[in-house]
């Protein structure tokens, strides 16, 4: 059994974590507990925060938007992982798996536009979502731009779009559909699975 401490950015993050990857990891014997951080994300936060959970768990991962990721440092989502494992000490680097969402957790939501469609209850909607992922050549390259992040996109399309509620309820018998649609995402909640003690 592996306790599991999940640093997320938000409400949103949590819900999904409690309500979607938790039980699919409880499959694995990995047990995972959302630890909201409100939002306003920073490496200095972040290095506070996984000090912490790492004195508390067996394993910590993070679960962070790249968009909107408050004074991140140049370059790629993977350069921002780099720069957040680069925050725990080599010793316990073991025990550490950073993950940033690319770019926002709504793309996992792009990833599933039938379900989107169901839930959120927009005729049509799933057509535009696909319309827009093709356009950007795939759910995790939809980009982070004020306007055309994955968030924004959704509500410009379905303004009654309510992320904390309708994104993890969407994802809740989407999630294999997400991975398969997700490679990085898929990535890292394999390695996830795969924990040993």
């Amino acid at each position: 059994m592996i306790r599991l401490g999940i640093s997320v950015e938000g409400a949103t993050e949590r819900e999904f974590v409690t309500r979607v990857l938790a039980p699919v990891l409880a499959y694995s014997n990995v047990f995972a507990y959302p630890i909201d951080m409100h939002g306003r994300v920073s490496l200095e936060r972040v290095e506070k925060e996984l000090s912490k959970l790492l004195a508390m768990f067996d394993h910590v991962t993070t679960f962070y938007d790249f968009y909107g990721f408050h004074k991140r440092p140049e370059g790629s989502v993977d350069a921002l992982e780099a720069a957040i494992n680069d925050l725990v000490p080599a010793d316990k680097r073991h025990r550490f798996t950073p993950y940033v969402q690319q770019y926002e957790f709504e793309a996992l939501v792009l990833a599933v536009p039938d379900r989107a469609e169901s839930v959120i209850g927009i005729n049509g909607l799933g057509d535009k979502i696909r319309q827009i992922v093709d356009q950007c050549g795939g759910a995790e390259q939809v980009n982070d731009g004020y306007d055309t992040c994955p968030s924004r996109r959704i509500k410009a399309i379905a303004p009654q779009y309510d992320k904390k509620f309708h994104g993890p309820v969407t994802l809740e018998d989407g999630l294999q559909e997400a991975r398969a649609a997700c490679p990085r995402f898929d990535a890292w909640l394999t390695a996830i699975e795969q924990l040993k003690k």
